[in-house]
């Protein structure tokens, strides 16, 4: 079976990966920006939606979304049990 490539709503993803966090100079990070996405690193989450510019949105906590790009997060299998 070949590798799926895409990601769907409701799929299970690992996030293996970080984008560059950057700020302008004297900007703080005030709201832990780099520090969610370190501790999201090594972590399942499920998609829940797509941005126009080809990110993928992740809850990792029950009242903050964050947008990734598909190419730090990796695909896991599904928990469905088979059909009989």
């Amino acid at each position: 079976m070949a590798k799926r490539k895409t990601f769907k709503v409701g799929d299970r993803v690992l996030v293996i990966g970080m984008p560059p966090v950057s700020f302008r100079p004297g900007t703080r990070d005030e709201l832990g920006t780099r520090k969610l996405f370190k501790n999201m690193i090594g972590r399942v989450y499920t998609v829940r939606g797509f941005g126009k510019y080809g990110t993928i949105e992740l809850w990792p906590r029950k009242w903050d979304s964050v947008w990734i790009e598909p190419e730090f997060l990796e695909l896991r299998p599904s928990r469905r049990k088979p059909k009989r």
